[in-house]
């Protein structure tokens, strides 16, 4: 009488082991690739929005000044410009108070220089308005003095090193003196 063995081999179960790991090694390398992705993506679209945000804010105050109390530096990397004070805006005559209006600069600064610092001139009252800016520049219009053109470059280094976006992402926007 003839026995069936039913069992596998050991030769066999080492061959199901190894096919078995190169395909869940596979779908580890998938699921990572994927995984990265999606972080890159978050962090291009949080960069993107951070800078937005700052350049809407700029926008927003020097909107408040006068063409001439705007002075923007030879090499357009800083502004300095007048804003009416919130507590005294108005002199006798109903005119914008000049004479006590603060003076704001903003200009790169920050550790790295990488971020957009907000200071007010003659206190020390400093505050960061942008990060991961690689480049920031004003640039006023000899034809239309009411026109400041801020253009900033943003991007981010993660922890590995990777640059994200891979090229610095630009943004340009126009603010329009109000007060003339």
């Amino acid at each position: 009488m003839m026995r069936s063995n039913r069992g596998f081999t050991l030769l066999e179960l080492m061959v199901v082991v190894a096919i078995s790991s190169i395909i869940f090694y596979g779908i580890y390398l998938v699921t990572m690739v994927g995984d990265r992705q999606g972080q890159s993506l978050e962090v291009k679209m949080t960069v993107q929005d951070s800078a937005r945000e700052s350049l809407y804010r700029m926008i927003q105050e020097i909107r408040l000044s006068a063409p001439d109390r705007v002075d923007i530096s030879v090499d357009g990397a800083s502004i300095q410009f007048q804003v009416p004070d919130n507590d005294n805006p108005l002199a006798g005559n109903f005119a914008v108070d000049w004479d006590a209006a603060p003076t704001i600069e903003y200009a790169l600064g920050g550790d790295n220089d990488d971020q957009i610092i907000r200071t007010v001139v003659g206190t020390l009252e400093e505050r960061v308005v942008g990060n991961d800016v690689t480049s920031l520049e004003f640039v006023g219009d000899a034809d239309n003095p009411n026109v400041v053109t801020i253009t900033m470059q943003v991007q981010r280094q993660t922890v590995h090193g990777r640059l994200i976006p891979a090229a610095p992402l630009e943004l340009t926007a126009q603010a329009e003196i109000r007060n003339t």
